[in-house]
This record gives C-alpha cells, structure tokens and sequence, in this order.
C-alpha cells in the first residue's frame, strides 16, 4: 500500500515554500491596471505567471488562457481528471491583521496569510498531490489537469472564458471549501437595491467592500456635534460588546463602528458593521434608509423580514448586506443571497419588491446556478473515502453549503476540503491560517483519492 503521507512529507517544506511565494503576490482584483492579458490586474496576473512558472519549473505542460486562468497538465491520457483552484483572493483590512498579510509567517504549526487557506495554499496541496502521483510513476488511465483562475472572488468569469476554450475535464473537484465531500453547493444571488431617501440628520453611511464578506467596519456622518452623539453611541457600543469612536468633525459627527469579517455563506458567524450601525442609527433619526436596514436586515441572517426565509434540503437561506453607500440621499446596497436550489426566482423576488417598495426603493438582481449532485455517485463516494481513511471521522458526512465554488463551472465536479471540520482557517477574515499538520493531511487525501479515480 503506498504511504502518500509519508511522500507528502518529504515534500512539505517545498510546499510551504510554494504557498510562500504565490501570497507574497496581493492578487486582489484590480480594475485600474486591467488590460489585454491580464484583464483582472497586474497582481491577478502575477499570480498566475507565478503558478506557470511552479508548473515549467517541474517539467510539465502548462498554458496560460489570455490571463484568465491557466493550466499545468501532468501524466498522460486522452481523459483528463481537473483539480481547479484560484490565485486571486479577497482584500484585507490591514489594521486588523497581527502580521503583514502578503508575507507568509509561520507560528506555533500554522500559516498565517491571505491565501494560505483560500485558495493558493489548497490549490498546491492538490498540485503536490498529482505530482505525488507522477513521480511514484504510478500506472494511470487519465491525466490530471491543475486548472486555475483569477477571478473566482468576484464572479468567476475567469472559469467561464476558460471552459469557452478549453474542453471540460472527465471528472473533478476544487480544494476550496472543507472536508468532507460537498454534493450540493447554494444557488448565489446578488440584488442591488437602489433610490433616494430624504437624509433627515443622516449625511452619510459608508460599509464594506466585496459583497461576499460580512463588512467589518461602517462610518456614519450625522448632523449634531461631538458631544450629543458621543454619550448615546458609546453607550450603544458597550451595550453590545463592540468597539468603535467618535470624531468631531465641524457641527458633524462621524461615528465607526468594528464588526467581525465572515465569509457571506456564514453570516452568522461575522458582526455586520453596516446593520449594527443602522440598528443604532435607528434610536436617533426617522431616516427611512437605516429604519429599512434595521427593521430588514438586523439580527436576521436568513431572509424573514424580507420575506425570503426559506429553507429546503440544502438548509436555510442566507442574506449578507455586504455593501451599503448612502451619500447626498442617493441609496446603494448590495446583498448577497445563498438559495437552496428548489427556490424559484419568482419566490424571490416577488416578496423581496413588495418589501422594498414600503421605504420607496427598487432592486436589479442576478441569480446564479445551484449545484446538487447525487451523494451516491463513485465520485463522491470515493473523494469521502479517501477522507474517511486518514481521518477515521465517519461522523461528518457528505454535506451542502452556502459557498459557491468552481465546482459549479464544470459537469461532474464537487467542492472537496481543504478546511477540515474542527479548523477554523478564517476564511476572508483577519489572520487568514492553515496549520502545516492540516496542509500535510489534505495533501495526502487528495493523493488518495486522486489515484483511485484515475488508476489503470
């Protein structure tokens, strides 16, 4: 029987030294250098010229699809097994990282960087693994494709343009979710709520980034001086365990309020700043746009006051108001959804107009694709397999979530670790880990169950 966790330890410092290089690059999308090749940024680029590179460096072919994404093919066979994962990764608030993100520090066993877990990291643990492979020489039927993209945190058009050019692999999965095998991933929806409220004493309110993340920080600017806010809003942040100040700013105040960063297919494991601020906000003015993000959006993570709060055999439906910009009356929010995938867009919709209509708002709105696959297909019976003979956990079974994934780019694909059930690796949060014990592991899973799949 071959020992794949001892071959993936005599490769494990050049791994770390991989996972090194790829998140020393801030591969965050980046509008403003896009161009011809690298149409999501020079960092997006880098990054994948980076992953070529690792590829030529060990004697494979690799093609880089016009800064898209890219690919490193190793072993031979007319079929292709595809391992996919992603080089670009979400922004990070500096302030709250206890090191430099972009610089990889290794402490008490654990990787902390932006990417280590999401997605660089796992994207080499299944590289290594079919390097394992091809190394032992081991007899396969099909090759192993090592497919990556750039763009996958916002919006994944880098897979698309991919899969228009490049023919769809036998079978996969995507080392960017969390053990065990994922059947069924949510269908993602984006609606953007828009309109002109009367600002009352509001001048402005101002959170988050990307859409996919709980905003962890919200700025408000309110009419009244230091002294009259400072009292009642201090007391607020006290009151719920959370921290923030208060600036003078001429008769104005300007109030920040800390949340907690999440990933939006756990909102509630984060503190949106931009409700809590509202839920404040609220106490103190009639302004129709926080009593709309107060009364809707609070302390309500699954759609109920919206209306949408359904639930089918993938769970609960999910709302993260991930973007919230409200200056000279003009109102601009973005919310995230994950829908089972027996939801109908008309079930949506439907309750979410007639709601937005009371505070004299409309939505545009985008709903994507659910992915379900039978548990008891070979693919996932053999990916939990090879989970179940290093780990012994036979009590996490296959599972749904929230997140969506590359798998849903491609035809007989799932989501497959690398988070395993008892890690919290951070995902999209401050202090992004992955345990090196951890990266090991998923490295020789994967190995295994690669190798059952793709055996002569």
């Amino acid at each position: 029987m071959i020992d794949f966790l001892n071959e993936v330890n005599k490769r494990k410092e050049d791994m770390i030294r991989d996972i090194k290089m790829l998140c020393q690059i801030p591969s965050v999308f980046d509008e403003a250098t896009a161009q011809e090749n690298q149409p999501f940024g020079k960092a997006c680029r880098d990054a994948l010229d980076a992953m070529l590179e690792i590829g030529k460096r060990d004697g494979f072919e690799c093609l880089d699809v016009d800064g898209y994404a890219g690919h490193i093919d190793i072993g031979e066979g007319e079929d292709i097994f595809g391992i996919l994962g992603h080089l670009d990764v979400v922004p990070c608030n500096l302030s709250g990282w206890n090191t430099n993100p972009y610089e990889v520090v290794i402490e008490d066993g654990k990787m902390y960087g932006r990417g280590v877990a999401d997605d660089k990291g796992p994207l080499i643990a299944g590289y290594y693994a079919a390097k394992i492979i091809h190394e032992l020489n081991l007899p396969v039927k099909m090759k192993t494709r090592i497919i990556f993209g750039c763009n996958e945190e916002s919006g994944s058009s880098c897979v698309k343009y991919y899969f228009q050019h490049q023919p769809f692999p036998k079978m996969g999965f995507t080392p960017d979710a969390g053990f065990p095998v994922v059947y069924g991933e949510k269908a993602g929806a984006h609606y953007r709520i828009t309109g002109n409220i009367d600002k009352e004493n509001i001048i402005g309110i101002y959170s988050g980034t990307k859409v996919n993340v709980v905003p962890e920080v919200c700025e408000a600017y309110v009419v009244g001086n230091y002294k009259q806010n400072r009292e009642s809003f201090m007391a607020f942040l006290n009151e719920n365990g959370l921290e923030g100040s208060v600036e003078e700013e001429g008769n104005h105040t300007k109030l920040i309020l800390m949340g907690k960063s999440a990933h939006a297919s756990t909102p509630e494991l984060g503190i949106n700043a931009a409700t809590y601020m509202c839920h404040y906000l609220s106490t103190i003015s009639q302004n129709k746009l926080v009593h709309f993000v107060n009364d809707c959006f609070y302390n309500d993570h699954n759609g109920k006051n919206l209306g949408v709060g359904y639930q089918g055999a993938m769970g609960l439906l999910t709302t993260n108001l991930g973007i919230l910009n409200y200056k000279d009356g003009y109102v601009d929010i973005t919310v995230d959804m994950r829908v089972p995938h027996e939801i109908t867009e008309q079930q949506l919709t439907q309750p979410i107009d007639e709601c937005l209509e009371k505070y004299g708002l409309k939505q545009t709105h985008h709903l994507g694709q659910a992915l379900y696959m039978d548990p008891e297909s070979p693919l996932v019976k053999t990916l939990h397999s090879a989970y179940v003979s290093f780990t012994g956990d036979y009590e996490n079974q296959p599972q749904t979530i929230g997140g969506g994934t590359y798998a849903k780019s491609m035809p007989n694909c799932v989501a497959f670790g690398s988070e395993f059930p008892y890690a919290d690796n951070k995902i999209h949060q401050n202090n992004e880990e992955f345990s090196i014990d951890d990266l090991v592991k998923a490295t020789a899973i994967y190995a295994k169950a690669l190798y059952e799949l793709i055996k002569e």
